[in-house]
């Protein structure tokens, strides 16, 4: 474990009973336990301006992020890939994982956010922001397919070459698959949700003082026959 998550650890086990959390009579949980003298709930937040939607929703910059993102822009200096500006092709340049649960569709707010992952696009860069920090990949390409239906190629510290499709399927949600390729047999989807959108659904709040399991969802990533995707990758 690095030492941003044992900071990041320590600072949520110190606060986060005592931030955001508001549990009431009617709260639906899906798990209320202690294991060992900690506790831990995981529950259902039905109220649509909770804090937990902020953390999430959090696209500030603190010291560990700066230095992740300069450690991933370097390694692209020294590649020598010109980094171009331009403004990105898709509408939606902000994203956050969507989860699914009991066949519902739901933000998360984990117990470590190791486990939390988003994206964002800019005008040179497309930013993988992951539990050790925000990556930021070269934009070789980017092309609209349709109204709803984006291509972009890309080329970072983790992965030289990479194919991302996005395919909106639901705007007034802000709901898209993301379809991913690199290499040739690694492929995946996962549901994401436009940053701005996240309030359309509920969210599941994993409340933990210290380290304890995340919550099991319907699938990480969507397998395949998930009706609601047509892949045109290869386009």
């Amino acid at each position: 474990m690095t030492l941003r998550n044992i900071l990041a650890l320590t600072i949520i086990g110190l606060t986060f009973p005592l931030s955001g959390q508001v549990i009431t009579s009617d709260t639906v949980f899906i798990q209320k336990d202690s294991l060992l003298g900690t506790s831990q709930s995981i529950y259902f937040d039905s109220n649509r301006n909770s804090k937990f939607y902020d953390r999430i929703n959090n696209w500030d910059f603190d010291q560990y992020d700066s230095a992740s993102y300069k450690y991933s822009i370097d390694y692209l200096k020294e590649d020598k890939p010109i980094l171009t500006i331009r403004t990105p092709i898709i509408p939606i340049t902000n994203w956050i994982v969507l989860k699914q649960y009991g066949g519902e569709y739901y933000v998360y707010h984990p117990c470590d956010f190791l486990f939390h992952f988003k994206v964002s696009i800019n005008d040179s860069t497309y930013i993988d922001w992951t539990g050790e920090g925000p990556v930021g990949n070269k934009i070789i390409m980017q092309k609209k397919i349709s109204d709803n239906k984006y291509k972009f190629k890309l080329s970072g510290i983790n992965k030289r070459e990479r194919v991302l499709k996005i395919h909106i399927i639901d705007s007034n949600r802000g709901i898209a698959v993301f379809t991913e390729k690199r290499g040739r047999a690694d492929k995946n989807r996962y549901l994401m949700i436009a940053s701005d959108k996240i309030k359309s659904v509920s969210i599941i709040v994993n409340s933990c003082i210290e380290k304890q399991n995340e919550l099991v969802f319907d699938f990480d990533y969507i397998p395949i026959g998930f009706p609601i995707i047509e892949d045109d990758l290869h386009r």
